[in-house]
This record gives structure tokens, sequence and C-alpha cells, in this order.
């Protein structure tokens, strides 16, 4: 068998710090899928790097369409994106989006020793007001019996976007301890076989 037979055939172009490949490693260690990662080119700042980008032919670019892609190359899309649910999987995205826009602001100038924001302040407000809406949905979910954000004893793609935006909550310098339902949410998806942590986010001990 040749060295290049045992290559993973899967690349993807990763940045360790982003909730978007996050999402999409966990995915793929969900799946146990191997792949091969590669990474900007520090010495090259002037060179763009776009990530998550699934290199092949053709690529795929974007956190949705690269974990579309890969629940159809392994035949899940009964488990990840449930039919019954697909409508609420654009609003779970959308969510996700306006998440970047508040709560990552704020993370990125936390990680960031030489960013300001000159309105912090609103963008912890919205942060707040997004957090309350996630948390009365799960409160709903778990007296409904389900534990996850559309299903009941699984997560789908939904929860696999939201939840790096939320767990590094802490990043960002925002609390979750009076969020006790997004609390036990990350605490179930952190005990899913083949969880991976990733930088600010450990697995369950």
């Amino acid at each position: 068998m040749s060295a290049q037979s045992l290559q993973p055939s899967l690349t993807l172009a990763d940045d360790p710090l982003s909730t978007d490949c996050y999402s999409v490693r966990l995915l793929l260690a969900l799946l146990q899928l191997e792949y091969r990662a590669v990474y900007a080119d520090v010495e090259q700042p002037s060179q763009a790097f776009q990530c998550p980008v699934l290199l092949g032919d053709p690529a795929v670019v974007g956190v949705m369409p690269i974990l579309h892609d890969l629940v159809q190359r392994t035949q899940t899309e009964s488990k990840w994106i449930p039919a019954d649910v697909q409508a609420q999987m654009q609003q779970w995205d959308e969510f996700n989006q306006q998440l970047k826009s508040s709560l990552g602001q704020l993370r990125q100038a936390n990680l960031a020793v030489d960013q300001f924001l000159d309105h912090e302040q609103q963008l912890k407000q919205q942060t707040q007001q997004s957090l309350l809406l996630l948390d009365d949905h799960l409160c709903e979910q778990s007296i409904r019996g389900q534990q996850f954000l559309l299903s009941e004893q699984h997560p789908t793609l939904a929860d696999l976007i939201v939840f790096p935006q939320v767990a590094l909550a802490w990043d960002a310098g925002v609390s979750l301890v009076p969020f006790l339902h997004i609390r036990r949410w990350i605490n179930r998806l952190r005990h899913q076989p083949h969880f991976i942590p990733m930088p600010g986010l450990l697995a369950a001990s």
C-alpha cells in the first residue's frame, strides 16, 4: 500500500480559534472521519486565508455547507438534519449569525490585547437577550423531554453551530451562571462520544 493511499481524503482549511472551524472539527470527530488540517501562513499575512473550507474540486466554503456536505458523505442526514426540523435549522443558523455580531465581537476583542469596542455595553445587552432566548428555548425543550435544540436524545447540526459560540462566552467576559439550561445543554454536548476540546473549551472529565 502506498503512503499516498494512507493520507486522509479530507483536507480542512482551519483556524484553531474559530468557532465555525470548531463546529466542523467537532462533526468530523463525532462522525469519526479522518482529515488533514492546513492553517494560515503567519509568515505571509498579505495572503488571504479563508476558513473553514473543505478543500477539493470543488471546494466547499462556509460552516453550514461543509456540515451538510459531511452528513451527505456519511449518509447520516436523518440524524443530523431530520426532515421535520429543516425549517428550524435555518432559524438556528440565523441565530448563530446574530451571536457572532454580539458575543463573537466581544470574544474577539477580549482575546486581542489591542482591540477596544466603543459599543461594548450595547453588545453585552444584545448578548444577554440572545442568551435569554436560548435558555428559554432549552427550558421548554426540557419540559417536553428533549435534551437538545431540535431533538430528544442526540444533537443536530443546529446544536453544533450554536454550541461553540455560547460555550466560549467566558472568553467574551460573559457569565453563563444565570443560564441554568444553557449550562446543562453545554454539559450534555461535552459528554457526547468522541467529543473534542478546543482552546478555552475543555472536554468533560
